[in-house]
């Protein structure tokens, strides 16, 4: 089955079908010594590095096929540019990937579950807390 993207939110969020990259890439950079989040509006940065790093492949992309201001077209980009690491930078992408894919059900939908992606079910978010259960821990030795 092909997932077809549900986004509706145009330039003012990811599309479903790019989180992956960016998550992946931005987790590339986390101990970056010299390229930190800020950089890669830097068109320079992003020339040099591209090749190397799949957060700044994905910028490029974005530079090569939009016009105008970066602000302008890619504003939640523009937004994350602002975030100080890469480690807040990927996790908050992880977060909205899981928010605004992962609990989309017309895109959740057309995922094969299996062995390789398992199903498992969980509580609804209102009863993860309203049932507290002991963990089965080992007593302290």
């Amino acid at each position: 089955a092909v997932v077809s993207t549900q986004s509706t939110g145009g330039v003012w969020g990811l599309d479903d079908y790019q989180f992956i990259p960016f998550i992946f890439g931005s987790s590339q950079l986390i101990a970056h010594p010299s390229i930190s989040p800020g950089d890669f509006v830097v068109q320079e940065v992003v020339t040099k590095h591209h090749e190397n790093y799949m957060f700044l492949g994905c910028i490029k992309f974005i530079n090569d096929v939009k016009r105008g201001p970066f602000a302008e077209h890619s504003n939640q980009l523009w937004n994350i540019s602002a975030v100080k690491t890469w480690t807040k930078v990927n996790q908050g992408l992880i977060k909205m990937y899981k928010a605004e894919v992962l609990c989309k059900q017309p895109v959740i939908q057309h995922f094969q579950f299996g062995s390789m992606l398992p199903f498992e079910p969980q509580p609804p978010p209102s009863t993860l807390f309203s049932t507290a259960t002991p963990l089965n821990l080992p007593p302290p030795t």
